[in-house]
């Protein structure tokens, strides 16, 4: 189900200083209890998210994972790709399990994540983003719904940004589901975003997903393969399906997540993203 209007709990977490001096101290002490959860040795689930220079974007992405309803035991594992504000300083500060990758590129940061995490199965995030409580307990039923389910993929929803309000982009995610079903029957790899999918780690690491000739950097440089298929998430899934594995869409309103609409922004605005879109997926020759 898409929203024209935002869930009370985006709202709640929206409603916090992305600052982290900028909370109270019993809230971040609060916070800081929370996310102990992931400090585990022994995880079935890893939850990796690059980070380049999120000090002011992070805290919103933290906070809806602290909140997370999962019984499974969880790494929390963030990946600093050379960040230059206070993004590490932050990441201390509560306590996170951080990886500086100082090759720059997301694939890179994520590739480091990859090598690094101990779960069986990887969730891959990114931090601009919300993630609901029930999101990792539903995107790894996902992979455990189908033998050979080696890849899964949630669905997302843009956060309100300064020049588009909630119901446009409402409206843009109804308009646009009908490409992501098309393009879910021919080819489900393009549907794989960073910021909410997942894959179960050996096999990532057998086809050497993440490895692409061009390498996107943070907000906006495009990058992908050779052949034009995907930048390193898509990719990822492409050569987990040309392993023989399957992409599953998990449709669950758990598996839908809340993003920056910076990627919007970074297309010029909401009319010219749909406006490429249609070009590109519903009328390609």
């Amino acid at each position: 189900m898409i929203n024209l209007t935002l869930p009370a709990w985006v709202k709640e977490i929206l409603e916090k200083p992305l600052r982290l001096s900028d909370n109270s101290p019993a809230f971040i002490t609060e916070l800081k209890e929370k996310l102990k959860r992931f400090n585990t040795d022994k995880p079935i689930v890893s939850v990796v998210i690059p980070a380049w220079n999120e000090e002011e974007g992070i805290l919103h992405t933290l906070i809806s994972l602290a909140n997370t309803s999962t019984q499974l035991p969880v790494e929390l594992l963030v990946v600093d790709n050379n960040s230059t504000d206070g993004t590490a300083a932050l990441l201390r500060e509560l306590g996170i399990k951080t990886l500086l990758e100082t090759k720059q590129g997301v694939g890179h940061a994520r590739t480091a994540g990859l090598h690094h995490a101990k779960g069986k199965y990887i969730l891959t995030g990114d931090s601009d983003t919300l993630y609901p409580p029930g999101w990792i307990t539903s995107m790894i039923n996902g992979m455990l719904s189908e033998e050979k389910a080696y890849c899964v993929h949630g669905s997302y929803s843009f956060l309100p940004g300064v020049n588009t309000p909630r119901w446009q982009y409402g409206l843009y995610e109804m308009l646009s589901s009908y490409i992501i079903k098309k393009k879910e029957r021919t080819q489900p790899f393009l549907n794989v975003l960073g910021y909410n999918s997942g894959f179960v780690r050996q096999k990532g690491i057998e086809v050497d997903g993440y490895n692409i000739a061009i390498q996107r950097i943070f907000r906006g440089t495009p990058g992908g393969d050779p052949g034009g298929h995907a930048a390193e998430d898509g990719t990822m899934a492409l050569r987990l399906q040309e392993a023989g594995g399957k992409i599953i869409a998990v449709n669950a309103y758990d598996a839908r997540v809340w993003t920056s609409d910076r990627r919007i922004e970074i297309d010029g605005g909401l009319k010219k993203a749909l406006m490429i879109r249609i070009k590109k997926h519903l009328f390609k020759k």
